[in-house]
């Protein structure tokens, strides 16, 4: 007697496009791409902003720490203006190129 797979057991495997169910064209690829490090930067932002609190709580009123805190905070606040300025920014040209004004 001769025993084969039986194809009623095998699983099928579904493995989703990682470029979206229809696929992406070059301006959604780069969407995704900016969205990506927009997301990295504001936890990238947030990280440091905490990072420099921790710094100016624990100087223990050391002017050299107390000054590092501030500048740290300014850069990290400065960094995440420019962040979701560039984003603001790079969304009004994508919205102008497509003719889309709403």
């Amino acid at each position: 007697m001769i025993i084969g797979a039986q194809s009623a057991l095998a699983q099928i495997i579904d493995i989703p496009n990682p470029l979206g169910p229809e696929g992406l064209t070059i301006p959604g690829l780069v969407a995704k791409i900016a969205t990506w490090l927009l997301e990295i930067g504001s936890v990238i932002a947030v990280i440091v902003i905490l990072w420099a609190a921790l710094v100016f709580m624990t100087s223990g009123g050391n002017k050299e720490r107390v000054t590092q805190a501030r500048q740290t905070l300014w850069y990290a606040i400065i960094g995440l203006i420019v962040l979701l300025l560039a984003s603001g920014v790079a969304e009004l040209i994508k919205n102008f190129l497509t003719g889309n004004y709403n």
